[in-house]
């Protein structure tokens, strides 16, 4: 007669306890260091949708606040200008114009720059038109958004 071998299958050994454990433990450390980017990235991406929407508004306001002046602020950067308030930065060269202020519709951690050039992209009568770009700044130093537009005259 030949031996006959004996498998006790009653239980679960010491070994694969311990295998589950070690692969459960590094699957959680896994899950558990993706949280904080998680939490991050959803953090950013509220500021970027701050952002577009506040560029949108600020585009549309300046678009519509340079209508009646824009050839005079094209020849003489240095008027009083109705839309320039006191604590907004103004500097121009040759090639653009370019207003720094504070975002008039949203929480003080934001700033808005506009450029505006000075030669238009449109040359045909009687319409002419200027490309202006904002640039939504976060903390006063992260770029956030920018979007561009033309202003018809």
């Amino acid at each position: 007669m030949s031996p006959k071998k004996i498998f006790n299958e009653r239980g679960i050994s010491l070994i694969e306890v311990v295998a589950s454990i070690v692969l459960l433990a590094i699957i959680l450390v896994s899950v558990i260091n993706l949280l904080p980017q998680m939490g991050k990235k959803n953090n950013q991406n509220e500021d970027k949708q701050i952002a577009v929407n506040l560029a949108s508004k600020e585009i549309a306001y300046w678009q519509s606040a340079l209508q009646s002046d824009f050839n005079t602020l094209l020849a003489n950067p240095n008027g009083k200008f109705s839309f320039i308030k006191p604590d907004d930065k103004l500097t121009y060269d040759s090639d653009t114009i370019t207003i720094t202020t504070t975002t008039k519709s949203a929480p003080s951690k934001y700033k808005t720059v506009i450029k505006i050039t000075r030669k238009p992209d449109l040359k045909t009568s009687p319409t002419k038109a200027n490309q202006i770009s904002i640039f939504i700044y976060k903390n006063s130093n992260i770029l956030v958004t920018e979007i561009y537009g033309y202003v018809f005259y």
